[in-house]
């Protein structure tokens, strides 16, 4: 009984580690090609698709939040631009990314973030 918890319990550890590295932040998300995106810079930009939930309820805020630090706000739909999702490595929708006029990636997160730390992070873009 007790070599059975202990099996199930490393099974359940390597899951959450595994679902843990898949929610992470692309790697390859250091910087973002902001005129190739529609968008120029600083900027809020969310990978989205139109039958993501989490995307619809997200992007008011977002856009709220890029509003008030007088930064544009994109939405990229992975859907209709499949070569933005593969160049960045984009897994998880919603990703929320904040960059500088530059295209560095300021922040990024694969939910949205609290709004303390958004806000942080879209005043140190406009900078």
């Amino acid at each position: 009984m007790f070599l059975r918890l202990l099996v199930l319990a490393g099974a359940v550890g390597a899951l959450y580690a595994a679902w843990q590295l898949w929610r992470r932040p692309p790697a390859r998300l250091q910087s973002l090609d902001l005129p190739a995106l529609g968008v120029g810079g600083p900027a809020v930009v969310q990978f989205t698709s139109a039958a993501c939930g989490p995307c619809r309820a997200a992007a008011p805020k977002l856009a709220e939040a890029a509003d008030r630090a007088g930064v544009r706000f994109a939405q990229v739909d992975v859907g209709e631009r499949p070569d933005m999702a593969s160049r960045y490595g984009i897994r998880t929708l919603p990703t929320i990314v904040v960059a500088d006029a530059g295209g560095e990636v300021m922040e990024a997160w694969t939910a949205l973030p609290g709004d303390g730390a958004l806000e942080e992070a879209v005043r140190r873009a406009s900078e």
